[in-house]
């Protein structure tokens, strides 16, 4: 069990490998060619990790504030104003990463989910990364729904971003909407039957995770809240 004094020590320790792997172990579905991407960025470890202290938890802990500052420092630092339509987060080679954008998104939406009410004052400072995070991925996102990075060199490595940024972030508040999420899913299994198991994993996944509305008009996360039914039953899938 992966337990929040193991997640502190590994980001302290900025064994970031170390964490995804334990992350992996403890279900979430990360195949090992994205590890390797996400293990070269304090981004990938601190979003997933942040991801998974929220589920542990029932309010945002020092350690869950911590995360969150890091995340928002790291996007700061990028140079790119927060709530830009254009904050994606850059690789270590200094290009626009949506893999990394989408692990910054889980991570800060995630709180945003479930710990809302319980943020403060920092609500605002996180929906405004949040929404420059989401912003960005509607960006870098293809006519056909599907995402691509800048170390994806085939059709197999974009249908697997594509899942694994679907599975992440199918859910979260407002990416559906503004990612088109319906194309997303769409488009990934119009490719099912060509992809890898591991990206029919994550399609799979993703598709359990919420069923998807068709909606046209990009939201932010304050309208996403305030148009998203009550929930009248748990999700499909536990999160990972």
């Amino acid at each position: 069990m992966l337990s929040i004094s193991t997640i502190d020590r590994a980001l302290e320790q900025r064994d970031y490998d170390r964490l995804l792997r334990d992350l992996g172990r403890n279900g979430l579905v990360m195949p090992l060619p994205l590890r390797v991407q996400l293990a070269e960025s304090a981004v990938g470890a601190c979003g997933l990790g942040l991801r998974r202290l929220v589920e542990l938890t029932y309010g945002p802990t020092a350690l869950t504030r911590q995360l969150i500052d890091k995340l928002i420092r790291v996007h700061a630092s990028s140079g790119i104003p927060t709530g830009s339509s254009h904050s994606a987060i850059p690789d270590a080679a200094g290009r626009p990463s949506c893999l990394l954008t989408a692990c910054f998104a889980a991570g800060l939406g995630r709180v945003l989910r479930d710990h809302a009410d319980r943020l403060g004052d920092q609500r605002v400072e996180i929906e405004s990364a949040y929404d420059g995070a989401v912003s960005a991925l509607s960006a870098m996102q293809g006519a056909e729904g599907l995402f691509a990075g800048p170390q994806d060199r085939h059709e197999r490595d974009r249908l697997l971003t594509s899942a694994f940024i679907a599975y992440l972030l199918i859910d979260a508040p407002g990416f559906a909407e503004r990612c088109r999420g319906h194309a997303l899913l769409s488009a990934l299994e119009d490719h099912h039957g060509e992809c890898g198991p591991a990206t029919a994993e994550l399609i799979d996944m993703a598709r359990l995770t919420r069923l998807l509305p068709v909606a046209a008009t990009p939201v932010t996360v304050q309208q996403a809240k305030q148009a998203e039914p009550a929930r009248t039953q748990p999700s499909l899938l536990t999160a990972a």
